[in-house]
């Protein structure tokens, strides 16, 4: 497809494209070399390979029709029928108050090293069963369907192994349209965090998305949504980044800890390099200094996991064994919920 027929499938709900034979772009490549005189070709434009690695466009990757077709029928399973409904309830026969020994294994002590949420959300959602959208997209971070006890939640999770859990132009995007889609057909939303925070650099920050025009939107996003949305801290999570994967005054209904969990509304290290600046650069061992201090902050004033509970940014420290009945109960309780009365308005703005 060129030019304005590329539009439309663009603003479909989800999007399968075929590798190798499926297309898109703007302009063709014999309109890019008229105008350029450059010859491409159109996988480099506009390939399905493109718009699922790189634009995000496609939300699945596939390479034959076959494949297409189970790809919809098993995503029908999880959407209603329209914005009214809700979405179906489907039965897979699991235990609602299973827990999971494994969940004791799969993060490690030292959070800086690597590992893969998958296997996370593999032992909290019924039968391990998780429909991912766009992952060879900004795969730092998770997006998907998936059930707990038979209700259809959307996922949003920061995934460690893919470089380190960092949040990108990219990430914000891919989560927000997500967020918003799941806010228009009534899925609950589970957030499961576990990242250092961004990645602000030149590049990012001088691009024309730029951080500070797109790091907005899963904040707008998660703040305008009404469906029930429940927050589980598993690692780290300091600052801004609390913000792009919700919190509880930004309308989230319930936020869970893990002991391993490490939540703050600031980086301990750069408080440390913050308060004490002066000190450690005039200091004869500034990196003893900036390491008792650090060690003094968490110490006397930021114990983990307990200060987030302290500070009232969880409502809870639980056993990470426990995560899938404990969300199961939550999501049995907010089946209810209803939006906050709010002034009309004709519709709202999207940060840019």
């Amino acid at each position: 497809m060129y030019a304005g027929s590329a539009y439309s499938p663009t603003m479909a709900d989800f999007m399968i494209m075929r590798n190798k034979t499926s297309f898109m772009s703007v302009a063709s490549p014999s309109l890019l070399k008229a105008v350029t005189y450059r010859d491409v070709t159109q996988e480099e434009i506009g390939g399905a390979e493109l718009h699922a690695k790189v634009t995000g466009t496609a939300d699945f990757l596939i390479e034959t029709d076959e494949e297409a077709i189970e790809i919809c029928r098993e995503l029908v399973t999880y959407i209603p029928l329209n914005n009214e409904q809700n979405p179906p309830v489907v039965d897979l026969g699991d235990d609602p108050h299973r827990s999971d020994e494994r969940l004791l294994e799969i993060v490690p002590p030292d959070l800086s090293k690597p590992y893969d949420m998958h296997e996370v959300l593999r032992c909290i959602v019924d039968n391990g069963k998780f429909l991912e959208l766009q992952n060879l997209f900004a795969k730092s971070i998770i997006i998907g369907f998936a059930r707990l006890n038979g209700r259809t939640v959307g996922i949003v999770a920061n995934n460690p192994a893919e470089a380190n859990g960092i949040l990108s132009l990219d990430t914000c995007d891919k989560e927000a349209r997500f967020i918003r889609w799941c806010d228009a057909f009534n899925v609950p939303l589970i957030f499961l965090v576990d990242t250092p925070g961004f990645l602000s650099n030149t590049e990012q920050e001088q691009s024309r998305e730029g951080l500070i025009r797109t790091t907005p939107k899963p904040v707008f996003a998660i703040c305008e949504a009404t469906i029930p949305k429940i927050v589980v801290y598993i690692g780290r999570c300091f600052g801004v980044a609390r913000l792009i994967m919700g919190t509880l005054r930004m309308g989230d209904d319930i936020a869970y800890s893990w002991p391993s969990a490490q939540v703050a509304r600031m980086n301990p290290e750069k408080a440390v390099e913050i308060i004490y600046k002066e000190e450690i650069s005039s200091s004869e061992e500034p990196d003893k200094l900036r390491k008792d201090k650090l060690t003094e902050l968490l110490k006397n004033y930021i114990n983990y996991p307990y200060h987030a509970l302290e500070q009232a940014m969880v409502n809870d420290v639980i056993d990470p064994r426990d995560t899938r009945p404990i969300l199961i109960k939550a999501l049995e309780s907010l089946v209810n919920k209803k939006p906050p009365p709010r002034p009309w308005r004709k519709h709202t703005l999207i940060p840019q």
